[in-house]
């Protein structure tokens, strides 16, 4: 049966956003100014095509992140995945990084039941590690209250409080 199969498409594009989402809200979540925007951009990215490497032996990480076989078939992805996240943003009336934070965090509270109810423990919590590494690369991508890129904070205090939050709502055990 394909893993996808297992889902109606509502909670398919829940499952298949929630990564992207939660590292544009994270890249959101602190000022990392212009050029750090583009690399945690590209931190989310890498962290989205390098999941089947991180975690080859689960078939919803795989179906979520498959690799494009082609630069159009890419944009075209992502195109797709762009207009599924600024409808969901729209269609919550999503006004700044605070609101987009708390999209996420509801977002990550319901991924969380899915799992529970369709998926066995040892992939629903690889899918769960899997969003907390993606905020974590895309944190850690630039730093935070620096000057062209010099000085700052790498990972930030609002960008932790962030990461804690979804943690909590995917019902993880908390890190130190």
């Amino acid at each position: 049966m394909d893993v996808k199969e297992k889902y109606t498409q509502e909670e398919w594009d829940l499952l298949s956003g929630t990564p992207m989402l939660l590292g544009a809200a994270m890249s959101g979540a602190g000022s990392s100014g212009i050029m750090g925007t583009a690399k945690e951009a590209f931190a989310n990215t890498q962290a989205m095509m390098g999941a089947g490497e991180s975690y080859p032996g689960n078939a919803l990480i795989a179906a979520v992140a498959t690799k494009p076989s082609s630069m159009s078939e890419a944009r075209e992805k992502s195109s797709q995945q762009r207009e599924l996240l600024m409808g969901r943003m729209k269609e919550r009336g999503i006004q700044n990084a605070s609101e987009l934070v708390e999209l996420v965090v509801d977002d990550c509270r319901k991924v969380a039941f899915l799992l529970g109810e369709k998926e066995d423990v040892g992939t629903a919590n690889e899918y769960k590690q899997w969003l907390l590494s993606i905020g974590e690369k895309v944190a850690n991508a630039a730093s935070e209250g620096g000057f062209l890129g010099f000085g700052g904070t790498r990972f930030s205090e609002e960008e932790k409080v962030f990461l804690a939050q979804v943690n909590e709502a995917l019902g993880m055990e908390p890190t130190v």
